[in-house]
């Protein structure tokens, strides 16, 4: 499970590995959307049981996070700091092992630069899953490409472990 922190958007994506082939296939994503009239504990609390829902139906293995990219809004960071301890929180709750990755290193992951643009980043994503149904919505997208470099990453992880002799 991907999850892009946002106070007024989090975005959420469910990933699977096909059982044939190295690759993962993209259950379900979409966004948490809380109103911005409501008081923060009231929204982090929205997020909290949506994701909870979330992993209850779908039940998965991992859950990998966006660590926080701190620009000039504090204020803004403050908030997604927040979204990702409720995160955080609700792995916890159900004993689901957490990847923490950052935007740079997701970007990379995907596209092979860092600095990629949030759309290369989309367009990476149709074609690594083999899939024109990716999100348009950017927070979902970038939950899926979360989750898929969780994915990578733990693959690679295995292969590396593989190979070294003990």
């Amino acid at each position: 499970m991907g999850i892009d922190p946002g106070l007024a958007i989090t975005g959420y994506a469910l990933l699977d590995k096909r059982a044939s082939e190295n690759m993962a296939t993209l259950l379900a994503s979409g966004t948490i959307r809380t109103n911005a009239k409501s008081v923060k504990s009231s929204r982090l609390g929205a997020i909290f049981t949506e994701l909870m829902s979330l992993i209850k139906h779908y039940k998965p293995d991992e859950l990998a996070v966006e660590t926080q990219f701190i620009a000039k809004n504090i204020k803004a960071a403050m908030s997604v700091s927040e979204v990702r301890a409720v995160s955080l929180i609700a792995a916890n709750e159900n004993e689901i092992p957490v990847w923490e990755i950052s935007p740079r290193e997701v970007k990379e992951a995907i596209t092979g630069w860092g600095n990629a643009p949030k759309e290369q980043v989309q367009l990476m994503l149709a074609a690594q899953l083999n899939s024109t149904e990716i999100p348009s919505s950017l927070d979902a997208s970038d939950a899926v490409a979360i989750g898929l470099t969780a994915y990578t990453l733990r693959r690679y992880e295995k292969i590396f472990n593989q190979g070294i002799d003990r």
